[in-house]
């Protein structure tokens, strides 16, 4: 049987990027060539199929009619092809990778990982500190541990846990804390990066009082913790992050007023990967653990 005539790989490779990140510059910068690089090799399909794949609007490249039959069966090839690779490349199908933000694994994640090791000492786990999102294909990252709202287009996911927002503090400053209106007086810690804010806290307190006084920024939430620990302020904090340093005494909270957020940490993976027997271990076991963890927390 004769078979149909194939475009150069670089161009479906190019369409299929394209398709994933909506403009040709966040394409470039995922293939490591220039905008003009890649709107050449899409125009090599294009011409190839006798088919307009893009429409090019001011919002990005949205595809077209014939785009959106390509375009999935593109991503379907190019997953299998990866997987193929590393399933050929891969020397050892017992190394399990897992992707989490520095904090998450300092304070929580770590301190438990010795059981999961005794129950699973086959497994050889490697532990990526990275807050970027990922392509778990493309990186070869098998599971990750991510905070946030869920629904991440594309990938599975199983909430562990929901996380509220609470003030705390080193002991030595809870006389300087006696009412919500004191945080708003400062000494306060902020992290930069976080998804709380004070305000949003302070509203659900039922406190008025403006944000004035000293504010400590940091742009690391483990060193907003080490430095709530110090006792250079209040620190908003959350359960998974603090609970360890309430129990030994390094933190307390000047307040019972817990204020609640739509985030929550998540288990996420491809498709591809949800499934294989060393990632199915590591979701049972963290997801025992977090039942455990929230039974002692409330």
């Amino acid at each position: 049987m004769k078979r149909t005539p194939l475009p150069p790989l670089n161009s479906l490779r190019a369409a299929e990027a394209i398709g994933r990140n909506g403009t040709l510059l966040r394409t470039a910068d995922e293939l490591n060539v220039t905008p003009g690089a890649v709107s050449q090799q899409l125009k090599t399909l294009e011409q190839f199929l006798g088919l307009e794949l893009f429409a090019r609007t001011d919002k990005g490249m949205i595809p077209t009619e014939a785009g959106q039959r390509l375009l999935p069966g593109l991503s379907d090839a190019f997953t299998r092809i990866r997987d193929s690779i590393a399933a050929a490349t891969r020397q050892d199908e017992n190394v399990l990778t897992v992707t989490t933000g520095v904090i998450f694994a300092g304070k929580w994640l770590v301190p438990r990982l010795g059981r999961f090791r005794d129950r699973h000492p086959e497994i050889d786990i490697r532990i990526s500190t990275d807050n970027r999102l990922t392509s778990f294909d493309r990186d070869d990252v098998d599971i990750g541990v991510r905070f946030g709202r869920g629904g991440w287009e594309g990938l599975r996911v199983h909430k562990l846990l929901e996380q509220q927002m609470l003030p705390v503090c080193a002991p030595s400053l809870k006389d300087r804390f006696r009412e919500p209106a004191d945080i708003a007086r400062g000494p306060r810690i902020v992290d930069r990066l976080s998804f709380f804010a004070w305000q949003d806290w302070l509203n659900a307190a039922g406190t008025d009082e403006p944000l004035s006084g000293q504010e400590i920024t940091f742009s690391d939430g483990y060193l907003a913790l080490e430095a709530a620990m110090a006792g250079h302020g209040a620190m908003l904090g959350w359960p998974v992050i603090i609970q360890d340093a309430l129990r030994n005494g390094d933190l307390i909270e000047p307040f019972k007023i817990c204020a609640p957020t739509p985030y929550a940490y998540w288990l996420v993976s491809s498709e591809s990967r949800w499934n294989r027997p060393t990632v199915r271990a590591f979701r049972n076991w963290i997801i025992e653990e977090v039942k455990s963890f929230a039974s002692q927390t409330g």
